[in-house]
Parts: C-alpha cells; sequence; structure tokens
C-alpha cells in the first residue's frame, strides 16, 4: 500500500475512488468489496480525509498491491477527496464507492465491459440497494439513455435515485466538467450529473448490484443541512426558478421541514427553517412554498410515473 503518486505494471481499466473519514471498519468492508475481483487492471484508491482513528492502521493490513492510500492530514469534505483520490488514479474509467458501501461480486466486470460495447457512453448510472436499520429497499433507474433535456429534468425533480456509490464515468468526461464542486454541502451527486447532461451522454442501468448502508452517522440520515444543500444546488442550477419547476421547487424546498414535522423532529424542523431564512437563493413566500407542497408533489409523482 502506498501514499502519494506510484507507477503501474499493468494500466487500470478501471479505478475506484473511496472517500473516508473515521470509519476504519467499514472502509476495510469496501476495499473488500471490490479488491474480492481478482482482474490486474484494477485499482482501489482511498483517500482518508483528515481521519483521527484507526484507518490507516486498518488498510495498513492489506498486502493487495492494487490498493492505494493517500491520506489528507486536515479535515476537508467528501468531494475535495473524490476529486483527490480521481487525480491520483490512473484508470480511464471512474467509480466512485462511498465508504459504508459495498459493491456486488459482478459489477466491476460488468462495469468495463459496459463501456467497452458502448464507447459512446460517458457516464453510467445504476441502480442500488438501500440497507437501514435491518429494512431493504430497491431503488432501479427507469433505464436507457434519455436525451439531455429530459434526463437534466428528472435530476431537477429527484425522481431519479441516487448515490455516489453508482455512479461511474470515463475519466475524459469527469475532467471536463471540472469533477465535484467542492463546496456542495449536499447533492453533490446531482449537481455533478446536471453540469454533465449537458454536453456528455448519460445511460440509466438496469442493474442494482451496489448495497448502500446507511449509517446512523450518514450525512444523508441527517435533516439538518438539507435546507442548505438545497440553497447551493438551487444557485448552481437556475433551472429551478423555471415556470414549469415552480411547485416542485418550493416541494422539495419544504419536503424535509414536513417531514420533520411529521415525525416529530420539531428541533430539526426548527432548524430548517431558520436555515431558510438564512437562504440566499431559495424563495421567501414561505406560505406559497408550503401551500405548494401537495402540487408539487403530485406533479413529481405523475413525472416520475411517466418516466418509471
Amino acid at each position: 500500500m502506498y501514499e502519494g503518486i506510484w507507477s503501474y505494471e499493468v494500466s487500470p481499466a478501471l479505478s475506484v475512488v473511496i472517500p473516508t473519514r473515521n470509519r476504519g471498519g467499514a472502509v476495510v468492508r469496501a476495499v473488500e468489496s471490490v479488491l474480492a475481483n481478482a482482474r490486474p487492471d484494477l485499482e482501489v484508491v482511498v483517500v482518508d480525509d483528515g481521519s483521527t482513528d484507526d484507518t490507516a492502521a486498518q488498510l495498513s493490513n492489506s498486502r493487495d498491491p492494487r490498493l492505494r492510500f493517500h491520506q489528507i492530514r486536515s479535515a476537508g469534505n467528501a468531494n475535495r477527496a473524490r476529486n483527490i483520490g480521481a487525480r491520483l488514479s490512473g484508470g480511464g474509467l471512474i467509480a466512485f464507492l462511498d465508504s459504508d458501501d459495498t459493491f456486488g461480486p459482478n459489477r466491476i466486470e460488468r462495469l468495463i465491459g459496459f463501456f467497452a460495447e458502448r464507447p459512446e457512453i460517458d457516464c453510467l448510472i445504476d441502480g442500488f440497494i438501500e440497507r437501514s436499520r435491518g429494512e431493504t429497499r430497491l431503488h432501479r433507474m427507469p433505464g436507457g439513455e434519455p436525451d439531455g433535456a429530459l434526463l437534466r429534468q428528472m435530476l431537477i425533480a429527484h425522481v431519479i435515485p441516487l448515490t455516489n456509490s453508482a455512479i461511474t464515468m470515463k475519466r475524459s468526461a469527469f475532467e471536463a466538467v471540472g469533477g465535484y464542486d467542492e463546496g456542495m454541502p449536499r447533492h453533490q451527486d446531482r449537481e455533478l450529473l446536471l453540469r454533465l447532461s449537458r454536453d456528455h451522454a448519460i445511460w440509466l442501468g438496469g442493474d442494482t448490484d451496489v448495497d448502500k448502508h446507511r449509517l446512523t452517522k450518514s450525512l444523508s440520515h441527517e435533516h439538518n443541512g438539507y435546507i442548505a444543500g438545497m440553497d447551493a444546488l438551487a444557485a448552481r442550477c437556475p433551472d429551478y426558478w423555471l415556470p414549469e419547476n415552480r411547485d416542485i421547487f418550493r416541494y422539495l424546498i419544504v419536503r424535509g421541514i414536513v417531514k420533520s414535522v411529521a415525525n416529530g423532529r420539531w428541533v430539526a424542523a426548527v432548524r430548517e427553517l431558520s436555515q431558510w431564512t438564512k437562504a440566499k437563493h431559495l424563495p421567501k413566500d414561505y406560505l406559497s412554498c408550503f401551500c405548494a407542497y401537495r402540487a408539487g408533489k403530485d406533479k413529481r409523482i405523475q413525472f416520475q410515473g411517466e418516466r418509471g
């Protein structure tokens, strides 16, 4: 296991980039799920984003030369770690894997085979299996290659279930759009794909060979920060302000607050309402946004049904 820049005996066909922080046990499971494949033209790049636990010690037990490790002393964020991992990697294809998730046994072969058979495709988004608190939920993609405008609308309406661990793209496409936006607190996968959809071909895959393990401390399980994430997304995607997206935009803003109230999480709801008042890129007609909740939700469900 090496840190920094290295040379290759076999040029990687696929690089799997894993950002991590303080998940020493989980990241080993993630790494092993990838290295279970024996291909010599595979590499795993783990970027440790300022861990204070035993992550480095845990990974030092591996003797697999395909595992690369890079440690950042000062904590930043997962987007920075992903970008650093992508720059350090050598594969023409880059797959991302969160450190608490795992790949299925056939995923590596399928990814390499898919891009070999479909060289015109720049990015593949797959479905995934969500495992949370003893429950399992299957998230499937609609399938196929929608045109850029249609895909953007699907991304804007949040009708495509997303996780970074189910995204694979050509290095050339990733570099062309500048990688992940390191200023995005949430929705970083959606924002990246919205940029990519403008000039690159994206395919929605029919497979679900990624296991998404929702840990209690996972960012996606936290109500706090959702409004800030939507504010950042709206700042970068003017499509949300188009008249046809009005109701969906307002529904997406308030749905986390409505869900918090419905679950009795009053502190979280008040906290998010406070963040909304500070947001710079969200509408401030608060009553109208809540009144649009049902219309936006129905429109999103209808849109999802038409493309499901």
